[in-house]
């Protein structure tokens, strides 16, 4: 169907039908009838619709994707499931070329790694990453401690569009809002409404959205000494 023609061009319609309530329900009718896979809607857009605070969305939401937040305890009992799945010998034999790809698909338009990916998000490169405690810590938890540039802000606009994102820039003027998917420079006196939160633009719920098998890879390429040897 026209959901799957394009990847590209889907991305770019889901990013546009998260950006009002009225769009949100018809992109969600769609999951419902199975017209779009559960995997195209990412956790970061997952959240943008949550951010409207419509309880009726929300649940819609719940129904057809998932839960997006999750209790201290159910974040606890998933992290304690990956350390005993990622065992020495599973993260050894994953295939990081795969785990490569996953990361420039799902990780690479905020972080950077072996100087490959975006600036939005933390270097990797240089980051604890060999430690699984903190991987999991950090992709499971991403709330837990969020550094004052990497809160996420939400953005009201005076014609009823919400967008979410970073602030890269920004000037009595203009500011410009910087999210995985694309950088916009919003009007001053366009926004009605400004709300930073005590969040990370990085969404929980990341490992969750992939195959077992793609979670296991990712975390044999984060781990992994460098690009080209072997971990």
């Amino acid at each position: 169907n026209h959901w799957q023609r394009n990847p590209l061009n889907r991305t770019a319609a889901i990013n546009t039908l998260v950006s009002r309530p009225s769009y949100a329900v018809a992109l969600l009718k769609s999951l419902e009838k199975g017209e779009l896979p559960r995997s195209a809607i990412s956790p970061f857009q997952a959240r943008q619709i949550q951010s409207f605070g419509d309880a009726k969305l929300n649940e819609q939401l719940r129904a057809t994707w998932g839960d997006l937040h999750e209790a201290p305890e159910a974040t606890k009992a998933e992290i304690a499931q990956w350390k005993q799945s990622l065992t020495p010998e599973v993260i050894a034999q994953s295939d990081s070329a795969r785990g490569k790809v996953v990361f420039t698909q799902t990780c690479a338009a905020c972080h950077k790694l072996y100087g490959e990916g975006g600036a939005i998000g933390p270097d990797l490169t240089g980051s604890d990453r060999h430690n699984l405690d903190y991987l999991l810590g950090n992709i499971v938890n991403p709330n837990e401690i969020v550094p004052a540039d990497y809160r996420l802000t939400l953005f009201t606009l005076k014609d009823g569009r919400i967008l979410s994102g970073v602030i890269p820039e920004q000037n009595e003027r203009s500011v410009t809002v910087q999210s995985p998917a694309e950088r916009i420079v919003i009007d001053a006196k366009d926004i009605t409404k400004r709300e930073t939160l005590p969040v990370s633009l990085m969404p929980e719920g990341l490992l969750k959205s992939l195959s077992e098998s793609d979670a296991h890879a990712l975390i044999s390429y984060l781990m992994s000494k460098d690009p080209l040897s072997e971990k």
